[in-house]
């Protein structure tokens, strides 16, 4: 966003007697898993994560429960998807690379906890994953570390931990 500010500001100045543009901002808004978000769903989890992931079945299992996706316009900025409402595993949150900062992964790791009330949730991260600093701050816990989690899945050139930490987030 900065960035088009600095672009917009610099065109112009180079322009001062065209008018300027008048860009409305959007805000990100927060929906259940919907079948017109798959592929830019699957795009951001192959970049995040790996080849060949296929969210398409969470349409099948309580989506409004289990999946929170950020879009901002018709852009997909993050993805946040749970197993089932019975299992309360986090399969994959992940947010579109250059929106980092902006507070989506919170936002939605927020949305699926108050969507299952009164539940554990579990989830496994790569050990050298800066979203462990996210899980700690909703006071998940750390509970088992496991040697080579990621050992299938993981490109073997990838800066990521194959190891994993299991972490869970008790009900109280």
């Amino acid at each position: 966003m900065d960035l088009m500010d600095d672009i917009r500001e610099h065109y112009q100045l180079l322009h001062p007697n065209r008018d300027p543009v008048n860009e409305t901002r959007s805000a990100i808004m927060y929906t259940s898993l919907q079948s017109q978000h798959l592929d830019q769903v699957h795009d951001i989890l192959t970049r995040s994560f790996w080849q060949g992931i296929d969210v398409s079945d969470s349409l099948d299992y309580s989506p409004e429960k289990c999946t929170v996706v950020a879009s901002y316009n018709k852009l997909v900025v993050g993805v946040a998807i749970m197993s089932s409402p019975r299992e309360t595993y986090i399969t994959y949150l992940a947010v579109r690379h250059g929106w980092d900062s902006s507070n989506i992964g919170t936002t939605m790791l927020y949305h699926l906890i108050t969507l299952n009330p009164g539940k554990d949730i579990t989830l496994h991260v790569s050990a050298n994953n800066p979203a462990m600093l996210l899980y700690n701050r909703f006071g998940f816990k750390s509970e088992e570390f496991i040697a080579g989690f990621y050992d299938a899945y993981l490109d073997p050139e990838s800066r990521a931990s194959k190891n994993a930490v299991r972490l869970r987030l008790r009900h109280h």
